[in-house]
């Protein structure tokens, strides 16, 4: 019972430490769906990140549930983006537009939430662990965010990323394995750049670029204004506690 209610307490206290928490699950897990998806026929495309993006999903509906002045909008999206989701991974053949549809939807969605996280963040007056869950919710939301627009690009114009893969990874289709994408974005965004995936026309190198040059500038405002409210909270605590 106490674990119990330490989770529930934890839900409560931390809806973008839930969000966090399946963010990271998308990162660490999106490589092995690529895996998974390249030795397993017929998990491909979404299928293979279909437990992610439905975590993923749920997670940041809950996050943003009591910060969007229209819940019922939230719940109807995350259900639409869902939907869209299912719809693909039960296609026995492979069409664009129904891919290209739900991860478009799972971007758009990602971008409101990721805007309403932002802005909450931004308006907190002091910063606590929700808050602090919030920023890196941001930021690495913004990878997902860019991962899903890379799978889109591969969708559209294919072969637009080449990978240099290992002899025992050979003849890899980045449009049925999309994980590589989300993990290509998380390199990117953090320059880390292993060289294994690389962008092979001017539209993928363009929104590579993007991504590394937007992600370091919002990594340098998201930590100025957290600084900026601990230390406006310090400076003004005391005084307060004087009067």
């Amino acid at each position: 019972m106490l674990f119990v209610a330490a989770i529930r307490d934890f839900f409560h206290r931390f809806p973008f430490g839930v969000l966090l928490i399946a963010v990271l699950f998308m990162i660490v897990g999106a490589p092995i769906s690529a895996n998974i998806a390249h030795n397993i026929p017929g998990i491909q495309g979404p299928t293979g990140l279909a437990p992610l993006t439905v975590l993923l999903t749920l997670a940041a509906a809950y996050a943003v549930w009591n910060l969007s002045p229209h819940r019922a909008m939230v719940i109807c999206a995350a259900g639409f983006v869902l939907a869209l989701l299912g719809i693909g991974s039960l296609l026995t053949h492979r069409q664009r537009v129904p891919d290209f549809a739900h991860l478009l939807g799972q971007a758009l969605f990602l971008l409101y939430v990721t805007g309403t996280i932002l802005r909450t963040v931004f308006r907190a007056r002091i910063v606590d662990g929700n808050v602090l869950c919030g920023a890196a919710c941001v930021y690495l939301l913004f990878g997902a965010l860019w991962g899903y627009s890379y799978a889109m690009l591969e969708v559209v114009n294919h072969a637009s990323f080449t990978i240099i893969a290992p002899a025992s990874e050979t003849g890899i289709d980045l449009y049925d394995e999309p994980g590589w994408l989300i993990y290509f974005s998380y390199t990117t965004l953090t320059t880390v750049g292993f060289g294994d995936i690389l962008p092979a026309n001017a539209y993928a190198r363009s929104l590579a670029v993007l991504e590394a040059v937007v992600g370091q500038i919002m990594l340098v405002v998201m930590l100025a204004r957290l600084v900026g409210l601990h230390v406006a909270h310090t400076t003004t605590a005391p005084s307060l506690r004087d009067e």
